[in-house]
């Protein structure tokens, strides 16, 4: 059985560990520990239907089904919930964009992801161009998932940086927004994406659903403890807060509801993005011995567990890696 090393502790890197300790892998997780990373602020949301275009996420059935699977298994093994099943509440942003949702609804494809169910909000949601409740989707409670697997993995843990390829079995790289620097990918075209998000108060809206509105989302945590997201930077790099991205979160709030809030927190992250908008997986042109799992940018709590699987099938039993995701295909 192979020996792996997996730089890096971040949503990828813990996605593996746990995919390779269920098929009895030798493994450790080499990660720096910081105290700001783009998979603790994230807010772990999985919508079947989104952007301004309302569209269905590629290979979406396939990888919720595997994600359900895969963050019920850590559940089962911790005795600690993490993941949410939750409809999604999505409400128009423009008559325009009510139209282009209407003409969505003849498509099968979009009608089978969709409840008859009516909005059910209340009068300080706006809703005035009418929305639609998915038939699913799901929130992972980021934090609590990696205190998690750093219990579940943590005799495979070590805190450090790998100055070099491990010279026994594999070396994976799953570093985020750091394998910018990283010379072995130096071809690899990343376009990091910074987010913003606020944590509100807002004690007049007890919803327990998802509630999405253009480019808003509104989480719900309990006790009227609400997060609030996000911004997408492509041009800053850093994980510092900044007072223009809570005014346009906190306009962009107001248009959502028309009630008072407080903000309680603000915390800021980067996204890793490749240019491609799409992860990339698999084993480096020139050496079967390094591997590359990145680029999960948004939406990586719904495909990091297919794609993990994928990754570590190809290593230990020659199995294919889908063209779009595959690094070699991607050069």
């Amino acid at each position: 059985m192979a020996e792996f090393t997996i730089v890096g502790g971040g949503l990828a890197g813990c996605v593996l560990g746990w995919a390779l300790s269920q098929r009895g892998c030798d493994f450790k997780i080499i990660d720096k520990f910081e105290k700001i990373t783009s998979t603790q602020v994230a807010a772990g949301i999985i919508n079947p239907i989104t952007g301004p275009s309302l569209t269905k996420g590629p290979r979406l059935e396939e990888f919720w089904d595997k994600a359900k699977i895969f963050y019920r298994s850590l559940e089962r093994a911790s005795g600690i919930e993490i993941f949410r099943e939750t409809k999604i509440v999505r409400l128009m942003d423009s008559a325009k964009q009510a139209v282009r949702w209407k003409r969505r609804m003849l498509d099968p494809e979009y009608t089978s992801l969709v409840s008859e169910e009516p909005l059910g909000l209340k009068d300080n949601f706006n809703s005035d161009h009418g929305g639609f409740v998915t038939n699913f989707g799901a929130h992972l409670n980021t934090a609590a998932f990696l205190e998690v697997i750093k219990k579940l993995l943590s005799e495979h843990w070590v805190e450090g940086v790998l100055e070099e390829p491990s010279n026994h079995g594999v070396t994976i790289y799953c570093e985020g927004v750091r394998a910018i620097k990283n010379p072995l990918f130096d071809w690899v075209k990343f376009k990091p994406a910074k987010g913003e998000i606020l944590t509100v108060r807002i004690p007049d809206i007890d919803e327990d659903r998802i509630v999405v509105r253009g480019n808003i989302w509104l989480l719900p945590l309990g006790e009227s403890i609400f997060r609030v997201g996000a911004t997408y930077d492509w041009n800053a790099n850093d994980c510092e807060t900044t007072r223009v991205a809570r005014e346009a979160l906190e306009r962009r709030l107001q248009k959502l509801v028309s009630t008072s809030y407080e903000v309680i927190d603000h915390r800021a992250a980067v996204r890793p993005v490749i240019d491609t908008r799409r992860a990339l997986i698999g084993l480096h042109p020139g050496n079967d011995r390094i591997g590359f799992f990145n680029g999960l940018g948004s939406k990586g709590v719904l495909s990091a567990p297919y794609l993990a699987e994928q990754l570590v099938d190809h290593i230990l039993d020659s199995g294919p890696i889908d063209p779009e995701f595959d690094l070699r295909g991607n050069i």
